[in-house]
């Protein structure tokens, strides 16, 4: 049994990165028997519903990511806040290879996904701003000052992301993070 729950986390790993790099529309069953080694009917034995099901599969598992490696971290009072903001910088790198890794987000046609992929990443984006936003609280900004400093803060990271894609500068996604990263210690010490 835990075999299989290891082989299963490793598919779903699989699918992820041939989704962040090819998006819904140019991932292909081929291209996912390929790259995964499972014959197309092994695929469908996973997933009835083919790329839909291995889609919505896959937005859990960056959900799970998600949330244990940034949302919980970042609202857990017994941290300091600058250490928990500076370890969500460092996850952030992680998961996203220093900016050479696409959002799942950026990759996918928002306006052909289906409605409860569009509501599972509604609903990790919302909570992932509340964490910012109770975060920016706790070191002294008002509710509005927190949550215009979030929203901007996930907006630069999803645009420096899409940047460094379009201008293939592997520098553009660290220089922003560590802007963010000075700019909130400069916040700390007002």
């Amino acid at each position: 049994m835990a075999q299989q729950v290891i082989e299963n986390t490793a598919l779903i790993e699989s699918l992820f990165e041939i989704f962040r790099t090819h998006g819904y529309e140019g991932t292909t069953i081929s291209l996912l028997s390929d790259v995964t080694g499972l014959q197309k009917s092994s695929l469908y034995h996973h997933f009835p519903k083919g790329k839909e099901d291995m889609l919505k599969a896959v937005v859990s598992y960056v959900s799970v990511q998600i949330h244990q490696h940034i949302i919980a971290p970042l609202s857990d009072r017994q941290v300091e806040p600058e250490i928990r903001f500076t370890n969500m910088i460092g996850s952030i790198k992680a998961f996203y290879c220093e900016g050479r890794k696409n959002c799942l987000l950026n990759v996918l046609n928002l306006g052909d996904a289906k409605t409860e992929i569009k509501k599972l990443q509604n609903t990790d984006y919302k909570a992932w701003l509340n964490a910012l936003i109770e975060l920016g609280e706790e070191i002294g900004m008002s509710q509005r000052e927190a949550g215009v400093w979030s929203e901007r803060f996930l907006i630069v990271v999803e645009g420096a992301l899409v940047i460094q894609r379009l201008t293939n500068d592997i520098h553009t996604f660290e220089i922003q993070m560590e802007y963010e990263q000075k700019q909130f210690h400069k916040f700390l010490k007002q």
